[in-house]
């Protein structure tokens, strides 16, 4: 084969490996500023769960705007990192998300059909009905306060998936952004899943086995890069 074939050969090759890698839909969760989640979680939190895991992820911005997103695994090359990025660490679980009330209504909320609704308080609010399965991935936080606050319910209920789980987040950026995470008494069913789930690990491998920039998530929790950022931010992106 001579050389410029062989060249065209691998470029297709390496094309149709990007073409299905980033066709691989996201099931993500995001959260914005004051939106609140409600949720089951699937994870168990036991010794053997295989839907609760921790996560470590290189992030970095482009030059050309945007972010690099690459898992830091054992079976994954990470030559392609910068020296000085650092991975982030969240802990992330599957979760059937019921609902999510936001504080503002969105373009893509207006074309959803998010219901308006009021709070005790007669506060507009907006109800988005998601009703699927979904990856919540959340940071630690300062002296691991988030994940404390999910061990606490942990420790009370003796499982993760015995109940619902309501998750705010308040804020915008590193500096101000915190989560509350609060058992409450809703009883909902949790339908079966169509088809079996992938581990947390497998689906990360999966999504993030190679260096990805994603364009945007769903409600705009990745944004184009255009000035320097710190590894604080950066922690916040994935």
């Amino acid at each position: 084969m001579s050389g410029i074939h062989r060249i065209q050969q691998l470029r297709t090759s390496t094309q149709n490996r990007q073409i299905q890698r980033t066709s691989i839909p996201s099931q993500e969760f995001y959260f914005r500023d004051g939106d609140q989640a409600f949720i089951a979680p699937l994870a168990t939190g036991n010794e053997d769960d295989k839907y609760f895991d921790n996560v470590e992820m290189y992030t970095w911005p482009k030059a050309m705007g945007g972010f690099n997103n690459l898992l830091k695994h054992d079976s994954v090359d990470a030559g392609d990192v910068p020296e000085d990025v650092n991975a982030s660490q969240k802990f992330t679980f599957w979760a059937y998300v019921f609902e999510v009330i936001h504080t503002t209504l969105t373009e893509r909320g207006r074309e959803a059909g998010w219901e308006p609704i009021k709070d005790p308080t007669g506060k507009q609010l907006y109800k988005e009905d998601v009703n699927a399965f979904k990856i919540i991935s959340l940071s630690y936080g300062r002296n691991e306060y988030v994940f404390n606050q999910l061990l606490d319910i942990y420790n009370d209920w003796g499982t993760l998936n015995k109940g619902i789980l309501r998750i705010k987040r308040t804020g915008t950026g590193m500096q101000d952004t915190s989560y509350t995470i609060a058992a409450t008494t809703r009883e909902l069913k949790v339908p079966e899943p169509e088809n079996e789930l992938p581990t947390i690990e497998q689906y990360y491998l999966e999504r993030y086995s190679e260096v990805w920039a994603p364009e945007s998530s769903t409600n705009g929790t990745h944004e184009a890069a255009t000035k320097p950022v710190t590894q604080a931010q950066i922690d916040e992106l994935f």
